[in-house]
């Protein structure tokens, strides 16, 4: 493979030289762009370089198909090298697709043995029996497979939509007829066209190997799209003067708003944990709140504040009052997962697995409207993120704040006032360390402690003023 330093003593004429320095360049530069690491940017642009040479220094726009074909059945792909082939070929379609703008056809390397990252695998069954049934619409196909897999509502809405955008870009073609290359045209889009962070191209991917590895029994092979943006990014944190003058500011819904954000500032609850919150999950006593079915399904214990005390006791009381009417009316139930439910029939009507803080009207389960129960689900996510940005605001900040910010200031004061940051870990329930330590790198004292050398130059000013 040509190496970059030999590129520079290649002979070529002076035009050739002038626009292939520029091609180069360009393919360096999206390469960055992409967020490849140095490097396997260095590699690509080799495997490019290398397609060049060989092909007698032709611009690769003046070549297409049948060239590629020759490079990559060439015999320095065989034998041992033969893995070098995948890397090959994804650096010639980053040139055509991304930096070129041209299209790469599906299939069109068939007969010079493409590789596994780009050929369509064989069809294997889904996992999910209920995955691919006959007559039943491609949306719904993937809605069974979602549940039956116990999905969060959440991300059946999530992988649907992106199922959806990925069918509309290449032009509503049945994903059946599409395989890895239309799958890496798309993540490529996304992460050079669109602009898209990394974990949002991440949620992207896993929802299209959902598709067809579980709904429709096709194996992708390995995927080899330009990287989304990947930078690290400094969380939004309140100072203890900025927190009271927001918490007294949120309005609605009698008080539950405020009481809500309250709770997110002093246990350190995501908005839609603290949505999901059971009133028999709140100890009042011990001052304790346990976190069911958090983020990646998992529990914990965190601290409840003392001076909400009173105040969650008379919600509690609130829940019991508009319980015993629901079930005055015949009504009463609340959602339960359905092996909990098949378990405990009477729990879906007990005070202690209703919502703390429940909606005011009764509504169907998306998940069950065959069923057509009526139930009390809780408050939703939308009203209380209205609250909290208004009363932002109202408050004059220009900070850009949201209920996640309330658990970013709960970290990071705790941290400031001395707390160790395993406990620290433990409340937030992060698996890995790291994502704590971010909170460190805003903690007061971090940088307030360190003393500008412009501050310094008005020290030195001074002095020689003195007489």
């Amino acid at each position: 493979m040509a190496t970059l330093q030999e590129s520079a003593d290649l002979s070529m004429s002076p035009r050739a030289a002038g626009r292939e320095k520029k091609l180069l360049e360009r393919a360096w530069d999206a390469l960055w762009a992409a967020g490849f690491e140095e490097g396997a940017a260095r590699r690509y642009l080799a495997w490019m370089l290398d397609y060049i040479v060989f092909h007698g220094k032709r611009h690769p726009q003046e070549m297409g198909i049948p060239e590629v074909r020759a490079f990559l059945a060439d015999g320095r792909f065989s034998g041992p090298a033969a893995a070098k082939r995948v890397e090959a070929a994804a650096a010639i379609r980053f040139l055509y697709e991304v930096v070129l703008k041209r299209h790469w056809p599906r299939g069109a390397l068939e007969d010079s043995a493409e590789t596994d990252a780009t050929r369509p695998q064989q069809r294997q069954e889904p996992v999910y029996l209920n995955g691919r049934q006959p007559g039943v619409k491609l949306r719904d196909r993937v809605r069974n497979a979602l549940r039956v897999g116990q999905y969060a509502l959440e991300t059946e809405k999530t992988y649907l939509a992106w199922i959806e955008k990925y069918i509309l870009f290449h032009g509503q073609r049945p994903p059946e007829e599409m395989g890895a290359l239309e799958v890496e045209q798309f993540l490529t889009h996304l992460a050079v066209n669109q602009k898209v962070a990394k974990d949002t191209q991440r949620q992207a991917l896993n929802a299209l190997v959902f598709l067809y590895r579980t709904v429709l029994g096709q194996k992708l092979g390995k995927i080899m799209a330009v990287r989304g943006r990947h930078g690290k990014r400094l969380p939004v944190v309140l100072t203890r003067k900025e927190v009271p003058g927001v918490l007294q500011r949120i309005e609605g819904a009698n008080g539950v708003h405020r009481l809500m954000a309250e709770v997110m500032y002093g246990s350190g609850l995501r908005i839609k944990e603290c949505c999901r919150q059971r009133v028999k999950d709140v100890d009042l006593e011990r001052l304790q709140i346990a976190v069911r079915n958090g983020k990646g399904d998992q529990d914990r214990a965190t601290v409840l504040p003392r001076r909400l005390v009173d105040r969650l006791r008379a919600q509690v009381d609130r829940v019991r009052r508009l319980h015993e009417d629901d079930l005055a009316r015949g009504l009463g139930r609340v959602w339960l997962p359905t092996a909990l439910r098949r378990k405990y029939p009477n729990a879906e009507r007990e005070l202690g697995w209703q919502y703390l803080f429940p909606a005011n009207r009764l509504s169907i389960d998306p998940r069950e409207p065959q069923d057509r129960i009526r139930r009390r689900h809780h408050i939703h996510v939308d009203s209380v993120q209205k609250a909290i940005r208004a009363a932002a605001k109202k408050s004059g900040l220009t900070k850009r704040v949201t209920p996640h910010v309330f658990r970013h200031s709960f970290a990071t004061h705790l941290l400031e006032n001395g707390d160790n940051i395993r406990t620290v870990q433990e409340l937030l329930g992060h698996k890995d360390i790291q994502t704590t330590m971010i909170y460190l790198h805003v903690m007061e004292g971090g940088t307030t402690n360190v003393r500008s050398p412009l501050d310094l130059l008005e020290d030195e000013i001074a002095s020689t003023l003195e007489p």
